[in-house]
């Protein structure tokens, strides 16, 4: 996996104090060389507990076939279960540390949470 620390489209590097480059030319480079996988953080958003920035995840799950791995501003299990929808477009997995630490929620409810869901306007279980 691949490390994309993102500023606006803008690769953030050396511990965010130095621009590391375009965010889709280099995911453009990256692909090309057979990156397996990438992890995608908002610097924004890292550690603010406001949320992931969804957006930016859909656009780089848009940009490449590779899984993307969420990281940043995770603070709720609402905010797995909206990264959940989006495994279909490319979502592997999500860093949640933070909200682990803060005791927003527990280990076992954030996987709990995004066990298969009943949708209560439809018959029986969710699927997949």
């Amino acid at each position: 996996a691949v490390g994309l620390d993102v500023k606006g489209t803008t690769l953030a590097a050396r511990g965010w104090t130095q621009e590391g480059g375009d965010l889709w030319e280099t995911l453009g480079r990256l692909d090309e060389a057979g990156c397996a996988r990438y992890v995608v953080t908002d610097v924004a958003k890292d550690g603010t507990m406001k949320g992931p920035n969804l957006h930016l995840l859909k656009q780089v799950c848009e940009a490449t076939t590779r899984p993307v791995i969420a990281s940043g501003g995770i603070s709720r299990l609402e905010d797995l279960h909206k990264l959940a929808d989006m495994v279909p477009h490319g979502i592997e997995g999500a860093i949640v540390g933070r909200a682990l630490y803060d005791g927003a929620f527990t280990l076992a409810e954030a996987i709990a949470a995004l066990e298969p869901r009943f949708d209560p306007y439809e018959w029986g279980p969710a699927q997949p």
